[in-house]
């Protein structure tokens, strides 16, 4: 099954693929409603899924652990004008 996060694409999903139009039970809900479905019930959702992934570690077909991302963001200092172009480093290096 694909990745599929944004509420518009997760309404077209529901036409395109059999997966999510089983789970749909052959409905196709307009994106808003997802959208608010989502916002009322949050809380249920995060704890469904803590359930879900329990499960699947009980059932040995997940490893739980800790994953840690970094989000430095870094201001490039890059000029267009000054940046090589892969054939023009080919000729400074060929000289």
């Amino acid at each position: 099954m694909r990745r599929v996060f944004s509420s518009r694409k997760l309404e077209r999903a529901t036409y395109d693929s059999v997966a999510f139009r089983f789970i749909a039970a052959n409905d196709h809900p307009d994106h808003d409603t997802i959208a608010a479905f989502r916002r009322r019930f949050l809380k249920e959702i995060e704890a469904l899924f803590v359930q879900v992934l329990l499960l699947a570690r009980e059932m040995g077909v997940l490893k739980m652990g800790t994953v840690a991302l970094d989000g430095t963001k870094i201001h490039a200092n890059a000029s267009r004008h000054s940046a090589l172009s892969m054939s023009t480093r080919a000729r400074s290096r060929s000289n």
